[in-house]
């Protein structure tokens, strides 16, 4: 009891200390990059490996959370598609979130990614192994393994948020393919706000090929009420690249309560060559 006290102790004064603790006593906390300033990547990619075996759901949940936009994804590719066959839906959807980015590194993922896709149980694991495979196929032109799975998903899911991602997923791979992308157009009034919300961001994706779907855009952002989808229907507004909708985002901007879509707006109304409103308290 005293060396693990004291151990503890020394922990706390060091420089190490967020990594030290987690190891000593246990935590399951998720290592934030603030946490981890100044940790060697070798360690980090250690203490992540390490809790992706853990039997603790939780702390697997926090550890593949960690490797969003990560420096040490790219060595820890073999544990994250071992997190693919995870027992947690989770934990496998993460897993798929954390490959997508890594493009043409993650092509031994693939098959694996076509599993979850066409057979995961949970939802939001085929969601996000549908939006992983297009990424990848956008960095790959040259790999189309799951483009049959990505039709037949975008066609027969039961999900209508996995239906779009996968035609999201489609349209990155040939975003010059005009059937592509108006097939994603239907969803834009689709009865569901997050599946219109998800629509609107694999449109958003394609740029200013996604022009003609302005409109649609435009009308699902003046009907959403919840921030975050707010936020993310006014980003793709401004990415479609068209500024005759500046009136439109002017008009939610004025209304807007929520800083984070507020500043989704402000950033659509400059990529759109509008002069950005002052900030005002409300």
């Amino acid at each position: 009891m005293f060396f693990r006290t004291s151990f503890v102790a020394f922990a706390t004064r060091s420089s190490l200390r967020p990594l030290l603790l987690g190891l000593v006593l246990g935590n399951a906390v998720e290592l934030r990059a603030a946490d981890t300033k100044g940790i060697p990547a070798e360690q980090r990619a250690a203490k992540v490996r390490a809790d992706l075996k853990n039997p603790d759901v939780e702390v697997r949940r926090a550890a593949i959370k960690t490797l969003t936009h990560s420096d040490i994804s790219r060595v820890l590719l073999p544990e994250i598609h071992a997190a693919l066959d995870d027992s947690d839906g989770e934990v496998r959807s993460w897993a798929a979130t954390v490959s997508g980015p890594e493009g043409e590194a993650a092509l031994p993922l693939v098959p694996q990614l076509i599993v979850q896709l066409s057979d995961d149980a949970a939802k939001i694991a085929r969601e996000t192994a549908a939006r992983a495979l297009g990424r990848i196929g956008r960095a790959v032109p040259t790999e189309r393994r799951a483009v049959p799975a990505l039709e037949k998903a975008s066609q027969k899911d039961t999900d209508s948020v996995t239906r779009v991602v996968a035609l999201g997923a489609l349209a990155m791979m040939d975003p010059d393919n005009a059937a592509r992308v108006t097939a994603i157009d239907v969803y834009l009034t689709h009865d569901d706000p997050l599946t219109r919300m998800k629509a609107a961001h694999a449109l958003g994706q394609l740029g200013d090929r996604a022009k003609a779907s302005a409109p649609a855009i435009a009308k699902a952002l003046e009907q959403a009420t919840e921030t975050h989808q707010r936020g993310y229907l006014a980003r793709a507004l401004g990415q479609a690249g068209d500024p005759a909708w500046l009136p439109t985002l002017y008009a939610e901007l004025a209304k807007e309560t929520s800083p984070e879509a507020s500043g989704e707006m402000r950033g659509a109304i400059q990529r759109l060559g509008g002069k950005v409103p002052p900030a005002t308290k409300k």
